[in-house]
């Protein structure tokens, strides 16, 4: 019988809870022979890869959608005030988030934040952590999951083509070359947006390190106990600001103001750069080198070059898969960037068996395979 842990199954019930198939079945908790554990996947089509969303009105009349007149009417009722009621806002946002501790200013500013970059947060779009150091108080907005999207549909309609669709990664070397760990948490956000050709799709990382998962335990923040949840989240994060122009700008002018009035609080600190980094670690827009802080921090490779892991996962999957010997393999990708080797490792990977160079005999007497 397949075994799994408590965590496990509740992060899989969870999955079959707010999610569906890419195909738009209903998801199902399943035994697989093959590898002797649970999953998560499609009752119709095993083959079938990717949960959607599973969206209320409220997120589809926020993504662009058409909703019933009468849920359009009840969502309208419970948004954030207009701009000329600011102190109605306030004294409503005081009410709703007393954890945040706000004062007055700190409170004006976030709805100011709240209105310029048209996120609600009385929809669940975006919330308000007040975090304090040395008698300075700062309070950080964080941008959910729903106003990432919400943000995007809205901020880029002649791109935006629908949220996308998220998988856990499971292979321990493909998770080790994306983010450095083998046990890290690690999801992927594959979508398209209106201006790519039929058939194209673009995909992103996100994932939580196991001492970021320690770290959230001993602070007592949900991220400890929903670590898979946070990497998909991240994912989708940051496959809106490598697609979405215009919430990338809002999110870089976000940031910006958030670093500067942090400063000095370096929990703040932390939690802004682990929410809004645009870049994966080690690349600014310029291509160059960029500074990180935390214990995964390592020396980077100039001009964002790919990493150890990455370039011995391909390796191996160009033996395999394309007939190339290691010395060829090393010779042909040893100057790939990080993002280009993400993506060859994604082409190699989708690569059906079919497809595989399959070594010839003089290539197994040159490799020393063959025995006469």
């Amino acid at each position: 019988m397949a075994n799994a842990t408590q965590e496990q199954i509740d992060e899989m019930r969870r999955i079959t809870q707010e999610n569906v198939c890419s195909c738009g079945a209903e998801l199902q908790i399943r035994t697989n022979p093959e590898k002797d554990c649970l999953e998560v996947g499609c009752p119709i089509d095993r083959s079938h890869q990717g949960y959607i969303e599973r969206t209320t009105y409220t997120q589809d009349m926020r993504r662009g959608a058409v909703v019933p007149v009468y849920f359009e009417n009840q969502v309208n009722k419970r948004m954030l005030p207009n701009r000329t009621d600011l102190d109605r806002a306030i004294a409503m946002l005081k009410t709703r988030f007393p954890a945040a501790d706000m004062d007055h200013p700190s409170a004006a500013l976030f709805i100011m934040n709240c209105w310029r970059l048209d996120i609600d947060p009385f929809l669940g779009e975006v919330v308000p952590v007040t975090f304090a150091s040395k008698g300075k108080k700062v309070v950080v907005t964080i941008i959910t999951e729903d106003g990432m999207l919400s943000m995007a549909a809205r901020g880029c309609p002649e791109k935006w083509a629908g949220t996308p669709m998220v998988e856990p990664v499971t292979d321990p070397e493909l998770r080790k070359a994306i983010c450095g760990e083998s046990d890290a948490w690690v999801w992927k956000a594959t979508g398209r947006t209106k201006d790519m050709a039929e058939g194209q799709t673009t995909s992103a990382y996100g994932w939580f390190k196991q001492w970021e998962q320690k770290k959230a335990d001993s602070m007592g923040t949900p991220a400890a106990d929903l670590p898979g949840n946070q990497a998909r989240v991240r994912a989708i994060k940051r496959w809106i600001r490598e697609n979405m122009p215009e919430a990338k700008h809002r999110m870089v002018e976000l940031t910006s103001e958030m670093m500067e009035r942090a400063e000095g609080v370096t929990m703040a600190l932390e939690v802004i750069d682990a929410e809004y980094r645009v870049l994966p670690p080690g690349e600014e827009e310029d291509g160059k080198d960029k500074k990180t802080t935390g214990p995964d921090t390592k020396p980077k490779q100039k001009g964002g070059s790919l990493t150890e892991a990455q370039l011995n996962y391909i390796i191996r999957l160009a033996k395999e898969r394309l007939g190339l010997t290691e010395a060829q393999a090393l010779d042909s990708y040893k100057g790939l960037t990080k993002k280009a080797a993400t993506a060859l490792i994604e082409d190699l990977r989708a690569m059906p068996p079919e497809n595989w160079v399959k070594p010839t005999m003089q290539d197994k007497e040159q490799k020393g395979l063959f025995e006469e």
